[in-house]
């Protein structure tokens, strides 16, 4: 996880840790998915090559209610706005004037969006595996069952206020991190907030 300095090959070291501290980190994690109604955070993102080597960084804020709504808000370098509402999810290009819809559940499957938004539990999604406790923060990877995901792997840090970091490594093994700041779990959300409608004037594509 790159939160760490040179820390890109550590997820594949073997942690010689007592079984105690590795169930410990399954088992936050598992508690802290299954106690979520909903979180606000401000997140960076970095999208890494498989060397390791950082290609693009964004940040913005982020709101999800489970089940299955969302608001991801990239704020810089350019705006992007991902909305999904339970049925359909919006993507919304203010550079381009440009939104596109889907379906939901087509276009997000086993997106990792779903380990926070979604209502399954994660074992039956993932295989779970322990890494135990790295500079404060308790790790878990999560392999998909289902093999024909964008993905591999989803990497998971979670410090004492709840999930802090995210990895993805995907089939090329270029790593996506994703770092959570001022997080604020389980509060009272709004459903309005997960409802888009296109901008006057833009050209919206897909499935309306």
């Amino acid at each position: 996880m790159h939160i760490l300095k040179k820390s890109a090959a550590w997820v594949w070291i073997l942690f010689v840790l007592s079984p105690v501290v590795q169930a410990s980190s399954v088992d936050q994690l598992e508690q802290f998915i299954q106690q979520l109604t909903s979180l606000e955070a401000s997140f960076t993102q970095t999208v890494y090559d498989a060397e390791g080597e950082p290609l693009q960084e964004s940040t913005g804020k982020v709101v999800l209610k489970k089940p299955g709504k969302f608001r991801w808000d990239y704020q810089t370098p350019y705006q992007q706005l991902i909305v999904a509402d339970g049925e359909k999810l919006w993507i919304f290009d203010s550079e381009l004037e440009q939104v596109t819809v889907k379906k939901q559940f087509e276009a997000l499957g086993q997106a990792p969006i779903m380990l926070l938004s979604g209502d399954k539990p994660l074992h039956t999604q993932f295989t779970l595996k322990p890494l135990g406790q790295r500079e404060g923060l308790a790790w878990v990877e999560l392999q998909p069952i289902v093999k024909d995901t964008d993905f591999q792997w989803v990497y998971l840090g979670l410090d004492n206020k709840g999930i802090k970091v995210m990895e993805l490594r995907d089939n090329f093994n270029q790593a996506t991190q994703i770092i959570f700041d001022d997080l604020r779990l389980n509060r009272t959300v709004a459903d309005a907030l997960f409802m888009f409608t296109p901008p006057s004037g833009v050209d919206v594509l897909g499935d309306q």
